[in-house]
């Protein structure tokens, strides 16, 4: 696609918006050549490395440098012959220890995607070092840099302080205020100088080396310093020979190394541009689209209005079919026709460029080549008119146009004679078709309309707008086509309503039937689409509250479940304790009948216990919600049908067919899960059934063990006082047969010895 083409669409200033949040001048440089990719493999996988990054910018925080200083020095690197100033220096070092930082950074991260571009960046660790231990932060040559310059300079810092005593003596000599301008010392030429009137010469020797401007003040060596001054100067020169040998080894290493420092320049503008185009992207609603043959924007905002308008921008909703490869769009003027042309061509651009579009998905053609009409190509230079200027651009779109060609016409043949341009807008539709290319076209011609309506191959669009705010919805009515309205527009810009009449009545006796029907079937269209909209919308309703309904009423029936089959182990213990009774009491209650309301108590249990589901798949390490106990265990072992779990310290085991709930999430595990592996509390916990009868107190103590174990107590002690014993002996039967009874014993004195009973679980 040519630069035109690529101007119209505005690709250029989206570019420009892209460039105001980069902070490297290596990624700008790589934004500034970014063009669409010529095929969709090249496609794929920039997409593929832009997720990534994208994926990156939202779980870690990475740094990326400004370099534009860097970059000012990089084109000579490849000069044989350059030299680098300490401080340019200390550039190249500064990139490099932020380049080799990123990549490390990256690696880290876990990037794939991008270890094409990491694989070309070096870490040059011996030229960063080699800078580190020559130059210090401020870019001054250090003293250490070799032996020969801490030499030098130690003989420079003796002969400078000699100079200093010496120039002293003479400035604080008995005549000096006679023939000293001012108490200081000054450096002329590179030689320690004393500022002197113009009388010197009667009190001291020396070298004049400057004068002031006024020629008051001489700046005069005295002879006393001038050898010492010759053997600083030489020394100095020493020195700029020793800086310039040193630097010159770390420039010819750089020399060296320059395909390398190159490769890893290349490779971390290609990274820095995705981290900062991912960063750009990061706080906008954004996809990656999809490529085939089909057309389906969901809410896909043309960028450069989402940019500028933010939360006015209104996104754009369109689909084509496979199949269909015309697309007319009409409506009023302001309706917004132009900007959902314009939406469809640049992000078409920017998707073949690998980058994410603004919206919520997208589905775009395979295209090589975006071709536009849009906007005034009047040309004064070549005097073209509007229309010839028009003419054209669409025969130059002809001639390139393919299977593999989106071309985009912005009211197509005006600027003409309308039923000639209407004309032409026809037969260009019909040779792009031919062509196999997918066109758009905005016009308010009905010849047009017609024609779209009229071709299996086709789809008509109609903008909404909102006649009562007299503003566009920026949203397309598939299957409508729509009405220009001119005259509404006009009346509401202020038009003299004699005009407006005239015109209306006008129109009216220029409409054909055919024209009134047109308008007829698509104001029913209209309101049928609307109306579907309505159903739609309730119908999403209606399953929304159905579901609701159908989750409360399956949470409802697994309380009643519970509840029923609580209660029925309730009524199990009322029997066992009629069956105690019954042992004891022989005569006064009717054995038979007990035992026989046991075992329908018993079948109904298991009927309802077959309802409840146990928990399926389970294994070692899951994380199980006990619905019987209302908490959470993690089971230990599986040994056949039997399962040991943790529930926070107190170990258990249950039946497979037992373990009645639901598994934990991970998320909910560590809300609603804390395992212990601590013993049972320290705490002594006890019951006291002194005086009660043997029948009240097994109820008590059934009750009294469920709650310990729950708790976490693995030892209960059981008060029960000495008496004549038989509460004692009721309540020792009752635990010899309850499985949730480890061992008994009669405390010991300490504990309480003949009155409590110590039960272990």
């Amino acid at each position: 696609m040519t630069d035109s083409h690529i101007e119209s669409l505005e690709f250029p200033l989206f570019r420009q918006y892209l460039r105001g949040s980069f902070i490297s001048s290596l990624s700008a440089a790589v934004l500034e050549k970014l063009e669409p990719f010529g095929d969709y493999g090249t496609v794929k996988m920039r997409q593929d490395v832009m997720e990534e990054a994208l994926s990156l910018v939202k779980s870690i925080n990475i740094s990326i440098q400004r370099d534009e200083d860097y970059l000012a020095v990089y084109p000579r690197i490849n000069d044989p012959l350059a030299f680098f100033e300490p401080q340019e220096l200390m550039e190249i070092r500064k990139f490099l220890l932020s380049a080799a930082a990123l990549k490390t950074a990256l690696i880290d991260a876990g990037a794939v995607h991008m270890k094409a571009y990491l694989k070309g960046m070096s870490a040059l660790t011996d030229i960063t070092a080699a800078i580190g231990e020559v130059l210090n932060d401020k870019g001054d040559i250090r003293d250490d840099a070799s032996a020969r310059l801490r030499e030098i300079r130690n003989e420079l810092q003796s002969v400078r302080k000699k100079i200093h005593n010496a120039l002293n003596s003479v400035l604080y000599s008995l005549n000096a205020e006679k023939f000293i301008q001012e108490l200081v010392i000054t450096e002329r030429s590179g030689r320690f100088t004393l500022p002197c009137k113009s009388n010197f010469r009667q009190y001291i020797d020396g070298i004049v080396h400057d004068r002031s401007a006024s020629g008051q003040t001489l700046f005069v060596e005295p002879e006393s310093t001038v050898s010492m001054n010759n053997t600083h100067h030489e020394l100095k020169a020493e020195e700029r020979k020793e800086i310039f040998r040193i630097l010159s080894s770390i420039i010819r290493s750089i020399y060296e190394k320059r395909r390398e420092i190159r490769s890893t320049t290349e490779n971390y503008g290609e990274v820095a541009f995705l981290l900062e185009t991912a960063r750009f992207y990061k706080p906008k609603p954004h996809c990656m689209p999809v490529f085939g043959d089909v057309l389906e924007f969901d809410r896909v905002h043309h960028p450069i209005i989402l940019l500028e308008k933010k939360g006015e921008s209104v996104p754009l909703n369109i689909r084509m079919e496979k199949g269909e490869r015309i697309g007319v769009i009409s409506g009023p003027n302001t309706g917004g026709k132009t900007a959902a042309l314009k939406s469809m061509g640049l992000n078409h651009i920017i998707a073949s460029c690998g980058l994410p579009l603004m919206g919520k998905s997208a589905k775009l053609y395979s295209v090589k080549k975006v071709l536009a009409d849009i906007g005034d190509h009047q040309s004064l230079v070549m005097d073209l008119s509007t229309f010839s200027s028009h003419m054209v651009n669409i025969r130059d779109i002809i001639n390139a146009a393919d299977e593999k060609s989106l071309v985009l016409m912005d009211e197509l043949g005006t600027g003409t004679e309308p039923r000639e341009g209407a004309a032409i807008a026809v037969a260009v539709c019909e040779s792009l078709a031919e062509k196999g290319a997918v066109t758009f076209i905005t016009t308010h011609f009905a010849e047009i309309k017609n024609f779209a309506l009229s071709r299996t191959d086709s789809a008509i669009f109609a903008v909404e707008f909102d006649y009562k705010t007299f503003e566009p919805k920026y949203s397309l009515q598939k299957g409508i086509a729509g009405k220009s309205d001119p005259l509404v527009i006009s009346k509401r810009l202020g038009f003299p309503e004699a005009v407006v009449r005239r015109a209306e009545e006008l129109i009216e006796e220029a409409k054909n039937s055919l024209e009134i029907g047109i308008e007829e079937v698509n104001r029913l269209k209209s309101e049928l689409i609307k109306e579907k909209e309505t159903y739609r919308g309730r119908r999403l309703e209606l399953l929304e509250r159905q579901a609701v309904f159908e989750e409360k009423e399956k949470a409802l029936k697994q309380r009643l479940d519970k509840k029923e089959t609580e209660l029925l182990e309730e009524a199990m213990r009322l029997f066992e304790r009629a069956k105690r009774l019954a042992g004891e009491k022989q005569g006064k209650i009717d054995k038979t009948e007990a035992l026989e309301g046991m075992e329908k108590s018993a079948e109904k249990l298991t009927v309802l216990k077959k309802k409840l589901k146990p928990v399926r798949d389970i294994q070692v390490g899951d994380i199980i919600f006990l619905e019987k106990y209302e908490k959470s265990g993690k089971i230990t072992a599986i040994e056949g049908s039997t399962v040991s779990l943790d529930l926070g310290g107190l170990k258990i085991k249950m039946k497979r067919a037992d373990i009645i709930g639901k598994k934990l999430q991970e998320e909910e595990r560590v809300r609603d899960v804390k395992l212990s592996t601590d013993a049972a509390p320290a705490v002594r916990r006890e019951i006291l059934l002194v005086g009660r009868r043997v029948e009240e107190a097994i109820d008590e103590l059934d009750k009294f063990m469920d709650e310990s174990l729950l708790s976490g107590f693995d030892k209960i002690y059981i008060v029960h006082g000495r008496g004549t014993g038989q509460l004692r002996r009721g309540l020792h039967e009752y635990m010899r047969n309850d499985r949730r009874v480890k061992k008994y014993a009669i405390a010991s004195n300490e504990e309480g010895g003949q009155a409590v009973t110590v039960a272990e679980f």
